[in-house]
């Protein structure tokens, strides 16, 4: 892979790192880093801050949003894409756990160890409030430190960082700064620090009340999951409650909380106790000004109960003076739970060790004072990718989901190709985490029919979806871009299970993986699409009619060359003369493919060529990393590109067609576009389906036009 290429997986949802370019390492060694540069970068840029605050740099050099706005009044607030609704919220993880950090100051932990599930499902109206939060009680004051009740005149910030969330809330007496973070690595906890000043002339006397809400939600089954009564370990300072064993998962998670530094007076599990008349913004428990230590009781499969914790800590502090408080929140097996409170009890600096880590992570380009933005934004993609691995025990390993509604609302690890397309950077990164990915993924691969499912769901199920005709291409791209890379030769012997039982090595399945990628081809070459799904442009089928893929031609022509090298490297050379073979043929397909408009077809609804009158922006970046067009006809591309997709040169009235980036689709409204689908759906004024921007497939785009320096 070329320099430019390497730089441009950047573009499929993170950036690399990208100064020097190191040389490959020895058979079955790890990958170098790809520079040796230790120096900041200088990513102190406001551009593209938008309205609702500013980006800023903290003091290990790394990102952060300062969030300025107040979402109950500022009319930007409300978002059309989620109905009107005024909820934004920022991505904190490790690689094992998952939170959402919201813009009201609330913090929800997910897990999916097994099950996958909220531990704290905010449902304000069943007094369930996520918690990451507390309250100062001083005298008959109380002082809500949760954004959305704050007191009258506070003055607050709430930042979105590089690995943790910051919230400071100023009302006299007292100043009360906090950070939820999940600290780097594979803790499947998050720590919240308290940081109390004295602000007054006079000693402040008081309690800090630390809340975090225990409501677990199965997304996947969409239930609530049962409770047992809770237990407060006075050697651990420690709440902690069993889930419930069901007819899913006979081994659940326990829930627990503990006082890592500060002492604890009192504590309370029960809900109704804690909140009492008072409500959320202050507690009867906490005006009372004492905790009561109550249980509460056991919470049925099915139903939504009152299971909280909270930790009564006294504070006493001299003018000026101030203390820091640490609590731990998570989700863990019991035998567990015990060990993790002591590490982290012993833990010096957590969050300066967990923040340098992610300084030394994350990508860092020096591209010029005037990208200092993109500098920043390669930082701040590298910190989102990698916080969103997961640990799933289930099925022995991490994996870096989609994400979005799929994994929060719906429970599922969808699609098959998306963890291997987003663990490509982490080749060059971490691969540890790419070996994990692949050995993750081809798990799912069927044994007797080489079949694939559309993904994955809790307890490491298959989900139970149709699948579509391109998921084998995606295992055998990451896995020839690993090996490659890496020289881990070592882990094409480890043996893999297949869901249909037995096991054999992870090549085993590689090669399976190719025979039935060529079982699907079509009369026209193209390869056949297999169930309702069709290929990567998720219901091509439906809105297209499509019966046989262009896309998956020329994705293969690039990866099966890749592919071989890897087989050179094994000893495979019979595999290695097949796979170029293959591609040889397949590129032969795709010129055939080449439209007198000047751009590859989409594909066939049976015999009716797709994209003959319109240019489809899929398969065009893969037809130019595949090699298949000349000179002349790599100009002409780019060109139809720029022109229909990118909008350059484009009659007024089509603006754009795309706001950013370029389309999937021409504009509706062209008058040079003869081709059109009946959806009016993503993009809007889209000609064909799908329509609009997407990263991925201008991250292909961005790699393809990368290849043609001195060709274009």
């Amino acid at each position: 892979m070329s320099t430019a290429s390497r730089l441009v997986w950047a573009t499929l949802g993170v950036a690399l790192t990208a100064s020097s370019i190191a040389t490959p390492s020895p058979l079955g060694a790890s990958p170098p880093p790809l520079s040796a540069e230790s120096d900041q970068v200088d990513v102190a840029s406001r551009y593209g801050s938008g309205s609702f605050g500013r980006w800023k740099v903290d003091r290990f050099s790394l990102p952060f949003y300062r969030y300025r706005i107040d979402p109950a009044t500022a009319p930007q607030a409300r978002q059309p894409e989620l109905g009107g609704g005024t909820d934004a919220w920022h991505q904190l993880g490790n690689d094992h756990v998952v939170a959402t950090a919201h813009n009201d100051g609330r913090v929800q932990l997910w897990s999916q160890d097994r099950a996958y599930q909220w531990t704290n499902r905010y449902e304000p109206d069943a007094d369930h409030y996520s918690g990451g939060y507390g309250y100062l009680r001083i005298g008959d004051r109380t002082i809500s430190t949760l954004y959305s009740d704050r007191p009258p005149g506070a003055r607050t910030q709430r930042d979105f960082g590089a690995g943790y969330f910051h919230r400071e809330t100023v009302a006299k007496p007292a100043a009360v700064g906090e950070r939820v973070y999940a600290p780097f690595g594979g803790a499947p906890l998050l720590i919240h620090e308290v940081k109390i000043r004295n602000t007054s002339e006079s000693t402040l006397g008081g309690s800090w009340f630390e809340y975090w809400d225990v409501n677990p939600f199965d997304e996947a089954r969409d239930i609530h999951l049962g409770l047992e009564a809770p237990e407060y370990s006075e050697r651990l300072r420690a709440l902690s409650v069993a889930q419930t064993a069901d007819k899913v998962d006979s081994d659940p998670l326990r829930i627990f909380a503990s006082a890592l530094r500060g002492g604890v007076k009192a504590w309370e599990t029960d809900g109704s106790r804690f909140f009492g008349a008072g409500g959320r913004a202050e507690p009867g428990g906490v005006a009372a000004g004492n905790l009561s230590d109550s249980i509460a009781a056991p919470v049925p499969g099915g139903e939504t109960g009152s299971t909280m914790f909270a930790f009564q800590t006294p504070v006493s502090l001299a003018p000026g003076e101030s203390v820091t408080l640490r609590y731990a929140y998570g989700a863990a097996h019991g035998d567990r739970i015990s060990r993790l409170v002591e590490r982290w009890r012993e833990a010096e600096a957590p969050f300066a060790r967990s923040q340098r880590a992610w300084a030394r992570f994350v990508p860092k380009a020096d591209l010029g004072e005037r990208h200092d933005w993109l500098s920043r934004e390669l930082e701040w993609d590298g910190y989102m990718l990698r916080s969103g691995t997961t640990y799933e025990e289930s099925c022995g390993h991490h994996v870096v989901s989609q994400g979005g509604y799929y994994q929060y609302d719906f429970g599922w690890q969808a699609a098959f190709r998306d963890p291997l397309q987003h663990a490509l950077p982490l080749i060059y990164s971490r691969p540890f985490l790419a070996r994990e990915v692949l050995l993750y993924s081809a798990q799912e691969q069927s044994r007797a029919t080489g079949r694939i499912p559309y993904g994955m769901t809790e307890m490491c199920q298959s989900l139970n979806r149709d699948t579509s005709n391109d998921l084998d291409l995606w295992l055998l791209l990451t896995a020839a871009e690993y090996g490659l890379a890496t020289r881990d030769l070592r882990l094409f012997r480890e043996r893999v299970s297949w869901s249909d039982g037995g096991d054999a090595t992870l090549w085993a399945h590689l090669k399976r993986a190719y025979e039935h990628q060529e079982s699907l081809r079509g009369p026209h070459g193209g390869y056949t699409t297999e169930g309702a799904v069709g290929d990567w442009s998720d219901l091509s089928t439906t809105f297209l009619g499509m019966t046989e893929s262009m896309l998956v031609t020329a994705q293969l022509a690039y990866v099966y060359p890749r592919l071989a090298e890897l087989a050179e490297l094994r000893g495979d050379r019979a595999f290695a003369m097949r796979l170029r073979a293959t591609a040889g043929d397949l590129r032969g397909v795709l010129r055939k493919e080449w439209t007198g408009r000047g751009w590859y077809s989409r594909g066939y609804a049976d015999e009716r060529q797709l994209g003959r009158g319109v240019i489809y922006g899929e398969p065009q970046p893969w037809g130019l990393l595949a090699g298949a067009p000349n000179r002349r006809q790599a100009a002409t591309l780019v060109a139809n590109v720029r022109r229909y997709l990118t909008g350059v040169g484009a009659p007024s009235q089509v603006h754009g067609p795309a706001r950013i980036g370029s389309s999937q689709s021409p504009a509706r409204n062209d008058p040079d576009v003869t081709e059109f689908t009946d959806f009016d759906g993503l993009g809007g004024n889209n000609a064909v389906f799908v329509g609009g921007a997407w990263y991925s497939i201008n991250g292909w785009l961005t790699w393809a036009l990368g290849e043609l320096d001195g060709v274009v």
